[in-house]
């Protein structure tokens, strides 16, 4: 009877220390440590939860089909495409799970190899059908891009790609790699740009000037149209492709907003 009642207790009193603390104690940057462990935390929960549901069918794209979404008109078009993205923080996962189960549907995802050591959230993502691309080795490398390519064109598989190939805050985008937009001409299939609007006013993380915060708003996801990559070859068309794609997800990444709070009581 006495640990009936301990438990609940329990549960309350860390619920009402989690509020005091968040209201009334922390800093922002505290604030953003403890947001950011509870969100690491939820991801690898759930890693270690679903990982039975995607060993009964390992490695299959349908298996990242597990969360409610919102707008992506552009998506809704039937046929395999190569999805580009700017790539800000590791919390594009969130905005990436509110587009996939209506709108991107049969869809893997290009990540660095690294990425499977981060369990179990690595080994879940294996399972679900993720691609690992070895960066540090060319053959290995260019080997994951002939599979996923011959995938793509067989399963009619969408594939998403950070061109950027790692995370950028700045108020510009990287220079974009050459692999998504390469295979996107090999398959035939077309290239379609995904744009999430700056988390600078709501989310920052920077160890250089000490700067972290993480506080309520409203991200921006923009699908532009789809760039045809029909009749294009590597050799003529490869480098033109790159410029047009990094030049429209620009344009619309200067266009679109984060919606903080402040905004919204205005």
């Amino acid at each position: 009877m006495t640990i009936f009642y301990i438990y609940p207790i329990g549960f309350i009193s860390t619920i009402i220390l989690i509020y005091f603390l968040t209201k009334y104690i922390l800093n922002e940057k505290q604030l953003y440590v403890l947001k950011y462990i509870l969100y690491v935390g939820y991801v690898m929960l759930i890693s270690v939860v679903i990982i039975p549901v995607f060993i009964i069918r390992p490695r299959d794209a349908f298996n990242i089909r597990l969360y409610r979404i919102e707008n992506a008109k552009v998506l809704d078009r039937e046929g395999p495409c190569v999805i580009v993205a700017n790539h800000q923080s590791s919390i594009d996962f969130i905005g990436m799970m509110k587009l996939w189960p209506e709108h991107i549907r049969y869809c893997t995802i290009l990540a660095k190899k690294e990425l499977i050591w981060a369990l179990p959230f690595g080994f879940s993502a294996w399972l679900a059908g993720l691609e690992y691309v070895d960066r540090k080795n060319r053959d290995k490398s260019t080997e994951t891009m002939q599979h996923v390519t011959k995938k793509v064109q067989e399963k009619s598989l969408r594939l998403w790609v950070f061109p950027e190939g790692t995370r950028n805050m700045t108020e510009t985008f990287l220079p974009f790699k050459v692999g998504a937009f390469r295979l996107a001409i090999q398959a035939q299939v077309p290239i379609v740009p995904v744009v999430f609007s700056s988390y600078k006013s709501i989310y920052n993380a920077d160890k250089a000037t000490h700067s972290f915060y993480w506080r309520h708003g409203c991200v921006t996801i923009k699908c532009l149209e789809s760039i045809d990559t029909k009749g294009m070859t590597i050799d003529r068309d490869l480098s033109r492709l790159i410029e047009i794609t990094r030049q429209r997800m620009i344009d619309a990444y200067q266009t679109i907003q984060t919606i903080t709070d402040e905004k919204k009581d205005n």
